[in-house]
Formats: C-alpha cells, structure tokens, sequence
C-alpha cells in the first residue's frame, strides 16, 4: 500500500534538511541472507528520520539498515559532530530505521520516494 505524502508531512516533529546524497541501504532480513547493500537517492534528512529514492517500492513496516556518507563532516564523539569543509574528511552514520510511507516519484516516476523513521542508531 503506498501512502501519500502530504499526511505523512503533517506528522513530522522534526525539521527535514535537504541533502542530495547516497544512501547504502539493505532490509534487516535481506542483511541476515547476505544480500548485498542497495543505493538510493538521499533526498532529505532530519533528526526523526529521512527520505530517498529507491528503485523499487519497499513494504511498509520494513525494517531497513541504512548507511550515510557525510563529505566535510566528522564525528568527533558520540552524537556529536563537527563541520570540516573538507571533502577527504567524511562522515559515516549507521542507522536502524522502519519504512513509514512509499509513494511513486513526481519528479522521476520510475523511482520510489521512501519515508524512513529512525528506530535506532547503529554507530556514528
């Protein structure tokens, strides 16, 4: 089932930033059955969550591990990090989170905007 977009808006208590990034992504059984990462489109980020851009439509409810690469960003201590400017410094977060909404691209049809909320850190 794919749920619009605009209800899930109205649910957001956290402020999305844009970001136009990769996002390694697996569901947390394909990671069990050593199915390899996939690649997606990061469109947006916030404290809660994220969305991005995935080929295919993923169920709701699953439960994905999802890995982000930050260029000019470090961490320098748990839940902190600091701005570099400089592009060979990248930032890495490993995150646990639960598909929440999946809606057909506006702006490329043949991709899946996939909302995601945070269940839970893995490292920074």
């Amino acid at each position: 089932m794919i749920e619009q977009e605009d209800a899930v808006a109205e649910r957001r208590h956290e402020e999305r930033v844009g970001k136009n990034l990769l996002v390694r992504f697996t569901r947390l059984e394909d990671l069990l059955a050593d199915i390899p990462y996939r690649d997606g489109q990061l469109l947006d980020i916030s404290g809660g969550g994220l969305c991005f851009l995935a080929e295919e439509a993923l169920p709701l409810g699953s439960q994905l591990v999802l890995v982000l690469e930050f260029p000019g960003w470090q961490a320098v201590a748990e839940g902190k990090w600091i701005a570099t400017k400089v592009e060979e410094d990248v930032g890495v977060l490993r995150a646990v989170g639960t598909v929440s909404w999946v809606a057909i691209s506006r702006t490329k049809p043949d991709r899946y905007e996939t909302g995601v909320y945070f269940s839970g850190r893995v490292t920074a």
